[in-house]
């Protein structure tokens, strides 16, 4: 797994394969619970997209982390607490499904596995939380470039090279995650591309200068050794 191996240089693939109980592919957006066979399960992202999402009080919905191929997309069934928020994979997204118990049990086997995959969601932790902080501190402007580079990050640790990333989410989704309007959401991207600092094209997206927008905003890179600027 490419992700993992930002944590250690093991092929932990083998690791795994006598926990998977089967593949399952999403035609169309799909949340987790539609499939109450596998609510119980794991499911990692072999391709495609998810974000984890839940219905606040006021109706709206709210984002609050996605998902890129490798990801494990619910690790919280393992926790001591119910999973309070949903998954939507997005269309033609593939994901392995793993038994939750086995792999309980294997990590109590195998604790230098389960330090691996630990060390990975206390990762994705981190990024909630440096984004969170910037959603709080920053403008609408910065915190979209904050979400773009979450996006990068993202692509990056599956191994996705390129500088050209593919935009996965709509501008609905992109104003749930970010707590404005879609309309909001498409001035700033104007403005963005106005300034030269975005390229969109056909569902894909590009920081004309990423390195210069890290530098500028502090941001971390919690995948990669030492939480990398």
């Amino acid at each position: 797994m490419q992700r993992l191996g930002n944590f250690s240089g093991r092929f932990l693939r083998d690791d795994l394969s006598d926990i998977i109980v089967g593949q399952k592919t999403f035609p169309n957006d799909q949340p987790s619970w539609s499939d109450r066979g596998h609510l119980s399960n794991l499911f990692i992202l072999q391709q495609g997209f998810a974000f984890k999402f839940e219905i606040l009080p006021n109706g709206q919905r709210h984002i609050a982390d996605f998902f890129g191929p490798g990801a494990i997309c619910n690790w919280s069934r393992l926790s001591a607490f119910e999973e309070q928020d949903d998954i939507l994979f997005k269309a033609h997204s593939v994901a392995t499904i793993l038994d939750a118990r086995k792999l309980e049990a294997l990590l109590d086997d195998k604790p230098g596995l389960a330090s691996i995959i630990k060390r990975h969601e206390l990762a994705r932790t981190m990024r909630v939380t440096q984004r969170v902080r910037a959603l709080i501190s920053l403008s609408a402007t910065e915190s979209l470039l904050v979400v773009l580079l979450d996006l990068y990050d993202e692509f990056a640790t599956a191994g996705f090279v390129d500088d050209r990333i593919p935009m996965p989410f709509i501008q609905q989704e992109l104003a749930d995650l970010l707590g404005v309007t879609p309309v909001h959401i498409s001035r700033t991207f104007s403005r963005l591309e106005e300034d030269g600092i975005v390229e969109r094209n056909n569902r894909s997206i590009r920081l004309t200068d990423a390195t210069k927008v890290r530098e500028s905003l502090s941001y971390r890179s919690f995948f990669h050794s030492g939480g990398r600027k």
